[in-house]
């Protein structure tokens, strides 16, 4: 099977693609960082719609194991967990190898589980801004952690922009790549440091492929080498592939209360921009010059209320293909029925948990991540692998 080409910004969608198909199986990815190098190989492993694991392969029980010893600083275990691996039957699952070393005591699930997440938030994070080529392998079916979903996956790595737009313009992304100055480690009074630039800046290791040597997150060495960078030790080349920062789908909640509106955006900050408008009028206003991917609207508003504002936006055609949800106090049939005769796409009803809205918002849009429901590019997953 040839692989699926997906252009910059896409593959989000993907991901929120095989999240809807609750899919199970490897993704393969080839990543093009850069258009003058070899694409970035990365795996990506989901069961059922949740994801599992991310790396440059893979994993089997002897390099899930030295993830484990190398992320947790418990090397002078090494001898009990090779203990353990050689009373684990040669075709044991890798969950039971893992179980095998909890219930030795040698780790605890919270910590495998902390591991296998942290190096998942890596992994995407290095994929998401470019365009590449991918496979999706449903017949290697692996289960040997909980996964996460993928919204939350988004939110923690959206946060994580947001540490990294802090060393912009200087550095542009963990791909960039750190030249030494002519001179420059003559200058250097430190040894650590000389020592250090000396083994890792050659000109052709990028921050990230730095940090995967130092066996560190990119983010904590970045603010090293954006203080070098500015002390005039170092030059820093960004890859000439156009990245993209991952933005947030905007939401627009149209309620005439006040606690309704700081419940809503408390409930949805972090996972998508909120507008919050108190009457139809503000709600047009705003739609027509915001790029809108979800309207919330409550039903009972002085004057033209919701069910009348859903029609009008319906009538719209830019409009007629914004995921539209009514809030109401009511949770009758006949209310229900009329949500949908005026053009709505569902129906939540009041009181509700921030768990139950963002469960419902994240029907129609992607939180953490910048899915458009009318532009979003979907791949058939049926007959790969």
């Amino acid at each position: 099977m040839s692989p699926n080409q997906y252009q910059a910004q896409e593959l989000s969608n993907l991901l929120e693609n095989i999240q809807a198909k609750q899919a199970s199986g490897v993704l393969y990815i080839d990543a093009q960082v850069d258009s003058e190098k070899p694409a970035k190989s990365r795996v990506l492993i989901w069961k059922d719609g949740r994801t599992l694991y991310g790396g440059k392969t893979v994993p089997d029980a002897q390099g899930l194991v030295k993830l484990l010893e190398q992320k947790l600083s418990r090397e002078w275990v090494a001898s009990a967990v090779a203990f353990a691996m050689r009373q684990v039957p040669e075709q044991a699952s890798l969950r039971d190898v893992l179980e095998r070393l909890v219930q030795m005591q040698l780790y605890n699930w919270e910590q495998i589980e902390s591991v296998i997440y942290s190096q998942l938030i890596l992994t995407v994070e290095q994929l998401l801004p470019y365009p590449g080529k991918f496979q999706f392998d449903s017949q290697k079916q692996l289960n040997f952690c909980r996964g996460v979903e993928l919204s939350k996956l988004m939110l923690d790595i959206t946060q994580r922009q947001e540490q990294w737009n802090n060393f912009k313009p200087t550095v542009m992304s963990m791909d960039a790549v750190p030249n030494l100055k002519s001179d420059t480690l003559a200058n250097i009074t430190e040894p650590n440091i000389r020592k250090h630039l000396q083994e890792w800046v050659n000109g052709q290791r990028s921050l990230v492929d730095i940090a995967e040597g130092l066996n560190k997150d990119p983010l904590s060495i970045t603010k090293s080498y954006a203080n070098w960078i500015q002390a005039g030790w170092l030059d820093i080349t960004n890859n000439n592939t156009t990245t993209t920062q991952i933005s947030l789908s905007t939401v627009l909640a149209v309620d005439d209360s006040a606690v309704m509106q700081q419940l809503i955006k408390r409930a949805l900050t972090g996972y998508c921009q909120v507008i919050l408008a108190s009457n139809a009028v503000d709600a047009l206003n705003v739609i027509y010059h915001e790029k809108i991917s979800l309207l919330l609207l409550d039903v009972s508003m002085p004057e033209i209320d919701g069910l009348e504002l859903c029609r009008t936006v319906r009538s719209i055609p830019q409009f007629r293909d914004l995921p539209i949800i009514m809030v109401t106090a009511r949770d009758g049939f006949f209310d229900k029925v009329k949500g949908k005769f005026a053009g709505s796409n569902d129906y939540l009803t009041k009181p509700f948990d921030a768990e139950q809205l963002r469960q419902i918002v994240g029907r129609y849009i992607g939180l953490g991540i910048s899915f458009n429901n009318k532009d979003a590019v979907t791949f058939d997953l049926s007959n790969q692998g």
